[in-house]
């Protein structure tokens, strides 16, 4: 049997041949030269449920004993049926792609390409609860403001769609300025939030954390507990509002006194877990 690999461009995205010389055919086994080296050069490997093996292994041998394990059950295909609308709405979302990103074509160079992209992409959104036009919107949004040539990938356009700014919400940047001034032990039942989204990032992501870990990963743990927070406001979920604990009260103000007094504690604190 000979190997044959797809190619597209000059070939019109037919099967061609691989070049002489990449394919030997043997008895009963089939060796692979590449840059002038023999088959010496071919590393044992192990198979599972048998012995090692020396030289390659063939594809078809090990789809033969995967298919005939008992064990193995792939879960079946739910067809789904994607009605006129929903097409539509896809389409003229790639060709607002298509107007916002000039490098398109490197990911859609042919039709066939695009029709399975759209495919993935419908998919991606199912798996993740895109479920309105304004989700979308502000997806193309975002791309327009990442000033890319390039077509992200769904699951970057997915985060997109889900950004706070699209809720009126600050962005990730400023909501973690916010927790992180209000998680210092200083600021404790003082600080002002923004959203209670923003106080339950924080209060995932870890008071003492934010205030510890550096910034490029206290941002990282931030933003996901943010994002996490974001989406299920856009499915609707109403988040709880902030403990009464955590509100600054009325006619409260910050000296630098009780700042230091609550650094100094927190110092002596940390002090005594190290000793």
């Amino acid at each position: 049997m000979v190997r044959c690999q797809a190619q597209h461009g000059g070939h019109g995205g037919r099967l061609v041949p691989p070049p002489r010389g990449l394919v030997r055919e043997g008895t009963g086994r089939r060796h692979f030269a590449r840059s002038g080296r023999g088959t010496s050069s071919n590393r044992r490997l192990g198979v599972q449920g048998g012995d090692p093996m020396s030289g390659p292994v063939r594809a078809g041998y090990l789809v033969q004993n995967r298919t005939t394990d008992p064990a193995y059950c792939p879960a079946p295909a739910v067809p789904v049926e994607i009605d006129p609308a929903t097409e539509q709405v896809i389409d003229e979302l790639f060709l607002r792609l298509q107007g916002a990103c000039g490098a398109w074509r490197q990911s859609w160079p042919n039709q066939k390409i695009m029709d399975a992209s759209k495919l993935e992409w419908l998919a991606e959104f199912m798996r993740s609860g895109i479920t309105s036009m304004d989700q979308l919107r502000h997806g193309m949004r975002m791309v327009s403001a990442s000033k890319s040539a390039f077509v992200p990938a769904p699951g970057v356009f997915v985060s997109w769609c889900f950004a706070p700014e699209g809720l009126g919400l600050p962005s990730v940047e400023v909501a973690y300025s916010q927790a992180l001034r209000n998680s210092h032990p200083g600021m404790e039942g003082r600080g002002k939030w923004f959203h209670p989204a923003v106080y339950h990032a924080t209060a995932a992501a870890g008071f003492l954390s934010l205030q510890t870990l550096p910034r490029e990963l206290g941002v990282t743990r931030f933003e996901q507990k943010y994002l996490e927070q974001c989406r299920k406001i856009w499915h609707g979920e109403e988040l709880p509002p902030v403990p009464v604990a955590q509100l600054a009260a009325p006619g409260k103000s910050i000296t630098p006194e009780v700042g230091n007094q609550a650094l100094a504690d927190l110092r002596a604190r940390r002090s005594g877990e190290t000793q």
